[in-house]
């Protein structure tokens, strides 16, 4: 076999390695359509939860980096009431869609704060071992829109 055919051939091989390789890895972070009314519903139960001034639930979709974080229901209260008036006490909500961000599993949730302003909430989710999805982390910015 001569040089080029060899060449030719490994470089074909090499192509199909990384096209399988990629195919995986995208398909290893696809989410399923169960999945995502799952996260949904863990960020939906949450919110309720915040209304109800259920803190202690609240607290229980959190995952363990969050809890390290916010060693209790009492000191994770504290930290939604004084920066997050968005999800404590929402005029709106409207949930968007679960997307791959930088390899995070987000939710994108639309709401209306208290003061009437429109804001976007990317909820960070973390798959534990036992296959539960939990909140990782949740960050607030100013909506593109003022409609949700």
């Amino acid at each position: 076999m001569s040089l080029v055919k060899i060449i030719k051939n490994n470089s074909q091989n090499l192509f199909l390695l990384f096209a399988l390789v990629f195919i995986f890895i995208g398909n290893s972070f696809a989410i399923t359509t169960d999945e995502e009314n799952e996260i949904k519903s863990i960020v939906n139960q949450q919110l309720e939860a915040f209304q109800n001034d259920d803190f202690e639930k609240a607290y229980s979709f959190a995952s363990p980096t969050i809890k390290k974080m916010f060693i209790s229901p009492e000191v994770f209260r504290k930290m939604v009431i004084g920066g997050y008036k968005a999800v404590y006490r929402p005029q709106s909500i409207k949930m968007g869609s679960v997307e791959i961000i930088k390899g995070v599993t987000t939710l994108k949730v639309y709401l209306v704060d208290p003061n009437g302003e429109f804001v976007t909430a990317n909820y960070m989710m973390e798959k534990q071992e036992n296959g539960e999805w939990l909140i990782a982390g949740c960050i607030l910015s100013k909506a593109e829109s003022d409609e949700i």
